[in-house]
């Protein structure tokens, strides 16, 4: 691939993933500060849309599996990694190893990390393959991370977060939904591993947590 074409890839991935950033940088604030936030959303729904004009353009980043028999097996690695992640974290906290209780917003926060996984893992990490696996993956993975970081970086929240934790947690995470699913050439097992790992650290949230926009 020439070198201006994966200059031109490279650099519509920084402005999506820069998008994605201020919009949860801004997104807690009053208005009109809020609008920032829209607006700056409009950047990656361009880059969305341009590339996701028809079924088979979504199928192409939901990834195309090698075989049944490597979904059925990576998805299995998914879940026990979503599932140990999910324990250490929980561990971490001091919460207890499992949710002793199960509410609705579990569901929620499943979708959220499902949706995440499409953004960040389907939709960036398949746009940069081109331009080397290793560098799609660390790509789409710290993308993640400045947005999961922005949102609980901004001067409006009052949340006692250690962002250095979340942000390292976000990073080993994403390095390894990252990897499965390019190994994996589908985005199930990834969706899988976070919407498991959503489910068991929120599913004793009664209602959704204040960095649920």
């Amino acid at each position: 691939m020439a070198w201006d074409k994966k200059y031109i890839i490279l650099s519509e991935a920084i402005l999506c993933s820069s998008g994605l950033m201020v919009f949860s940088f801004f997104i807690h604030f009053e208005f009109p500060f809020r609008l920032i936030s829209f607006a700056a959303l409009m950047l990656p729904a361009y880059f969305f849309s341009r590339n996701l004009k028809s079924f088979s353009d979504f199928k192409e980043i939901a990834g195309k599996s090698i075989s049944l028999q490597i979904t059925i097996l990576y998805s299995i690695a998914g879940l026990l990694s979503g599932m140990l992640l999910a324990i250490f974290y929980r561990w971490y906290l001091g919460t207890g190893l499992f949710p002793k209780s199960f509410h609705f917003f579990l569901l929620v926060a499943a979708i959220i990390g499902i949706l995440e996984e499409l953004v960040f893992r389907g939709f960036i990490q398949e746009y940069l393959k081109s331009l080397k696996s290793p560098f799609s993956i660390l790509f789409s993975t710290l993308s993640h991370t400045g947005y999961k970081c922005c949102l609980f970086l901004s001067p409006v929240v009052k949340g006692d977060i250690n962002i250095g934790f979340l942000a390292l947690w976000t990073i080993i995470a994403g390095l390894l939904f990252g990897t499965i699913r390019h190994f994996s050439k589908s985005i199930l097992p990834s969706v899988i591993a976070h919407a498991l790992f959503d489910i068991l650290v929120y599913a004793e949230f009664v209602k959704a947590p204040w960095w649920v926009w």
